[in-house]
């Protein structure tokens, strides 16, 4: 009976994190669809800018499903963390660069702050980066469906007594541990589980949740400069190899 009543319980959180994915993909298809639209009754040039948009998002939301297979294939088995030092002054900037065509079409400009002095952690390089990537792009989403000027997301890591808090910040979102909880515990049941903490689709948060599972983190609210944010608390490394 246990045996069958962990399976049931692993399998409904597949299901859930399944649903909140075909939500997600399906806001990008609506997007896409919207901006084919668009392009077909307009001048060469305003054509060529709504085609390299349709271009921006669609590469986003390649990135959610690549995401969301590592995910699936690290907590079935058929992949492993790798644990080793990685410097976040390298993986936090080029996490930027690939998320900075989709801030653009949504209007958000996006910031880094990480310490240049700042210790390597100890963590798996692609999934930190996938979780972040997909994070990234919550926050980008919602700050642009905010409506307000000035729209900016950071990206940023500091440190903490626990470790080096990595994670995504907004000085727009009111974040709280007590919506994160409950948005944990309605999982994929609800269209939007995570309506009292960001606008629109969610499905990068249960992502970067299932990711930082693998590699024994999770994702907690965090409070940096003013800001609040989702972020995750890595150990820290003292060794001098960088990744």
């Amino acid at each position: 009976m246990q045996g069958k009543s962990r399976q049931s319980k692993a399998f409904n959180e597949q299901e859930k994190l399944f649903v909140s994915l075909a939500e997600g993909v399906n806001h990008a298809m609506l997007q896409l669809a919207l901006l084919s639209e668009q392009a077909g009754g307009m001048p060469t040039d305003s054509q060529s800018e709504r085609w390299q948009a349709v271009q921006d998002i669609s590469r986003a939301s390649l990135q959610l499903l690549e995401s969301y297979t590592l995910m699936m294939r690290l907590h079935g088995g058929t992949a492993e963390p790798e644990l080793e030092p990685v410097a976040l002054t390298s993986v936090l900037p080029e996490t930027l660069q690939l998320l900075q065509p989709y801030a653009k079409q949504l209007h958000v400009s996006l910031e880094v702050d990480v310490p240049a002095r700042l210790e390597p952690v100890i963590t798996d390089r692609a999934i930190m980066q996938s979780a972040l990537l997909s994070l990234g792009q919550v926050f980008i989403a919602a700050q642009s469906e905010s409506g307000e000027e000035n729209q900016v997301v950071r990206l940023g890591a500091h440190r903490s007594r626990y470790g080096v808090v990595t994670g995504w910040y907004s000085q727009r979102m009111q974040l709280t541990t007590q919506a994160l909880r409950r948005a944990r515990q309605l999982g994929g049941w609800t269209q939007q589980p995570y309506g009292e903490l960001v606008s629109g689709p969610a499905t990068g948060v249960f992502i970067a949740d299932g990711l930082l599972s693998a590699v024994a983190s999770t994702l907690h609210v965090a409070r940096y400069h003013n800001a609040s944010g989702l972020a995750a608390t890595l150990p820290r490394c003292r060794q001098l190899q960088l990744v």
